[in-house]
């Protein structure tokens, strides 16, 4: 291949390099810390500009509204549902900036996400959906983007731990004195002999 059309090449195509990330584990509780690693894999030399991990909670709600259209001097309307979707919170959490990713690349990065604990659960119905998606992001210069990798995260609200009742049973110790007059043994802390009815000797 000439150098005019590898140069195109370029500008036209990504470069060879994979970014699979991986989870500590699959599901997660509102106020709880997403970690993970993310790979970079080249096949190529090539210059990054920034590679970044995105967490973010997206809302759907289905709605409908009606659409009105005109054919001659007739005017008809109809109801269309659709999905609309915002976004609850995002944060992103930087890998590194501006690099040179050298061909057969296969680094290893880190990364951590906090999930609030005031935030929303992971919730489907047929009219309402909360998601958190996660994703990675590199990208290039001078050339397109790798195409971002995105997986759903499960998060749920953390169920409160019943309140347990402990009942603390108190043993005393009572010490038993012989009584001076009778000889019976008698609690010490008594004032008269409960047999025979004399005042203890202090």
């Amino acid at each position: 291949m000439s150098g005019f059309f590898k140069w195109l090449s370029d500008k036209t195509n990504p470069p060879k390099v994979r970014i699979p990330f991986n989870l500590n584990k699959g599901e997660y509780y509102l106020g709880e810390e997403i970690k993970g690693e993310v790979w970079v894999i080249s096949e190529e030399e090539f210059n990054a500009s920034n590679l970044s991990m995105n967490l973010t909670c997206r809302e759907s709600v289905k709605k409908t509204r009606t659409l009105t259209s005109q054919y001659g001097g007739s005017v008809t309307q109809k109801q269309e549902q659709y999905w609309d979707s915002a976004v609850l919170w995002a944060s992103t959490y930087s890998i590194f900036g501006a690099v040179r990713i050298p061909q057969g690349c296969n680094a290893k990065y880190p990364f951590a996400f906090k999930i609030p604990s005031v935030a929303r659960e992971t919730y489907h119905s047929v009219d309402n959906n909360i998601n958190w998606l996660i994703s990675s992001t590199l990208q290039v210069n001078g050339r397109p983007n790798i195409p971002a990798q995105t997986l759903e995260v499960l998060v749920a609200k953390q169920q409160p731990i019943p309140a347990t009742q402990t009942t603390k049973e108190i043993i005393k110790e009572v010490v038993l004195i012989p009584c001076a007059y009778c000889g019976s043994l008698m609690p010490q802390t008594s004032i008269f002999c409960p047999y025979c009815g004399a005042k203890r000797k202090a």
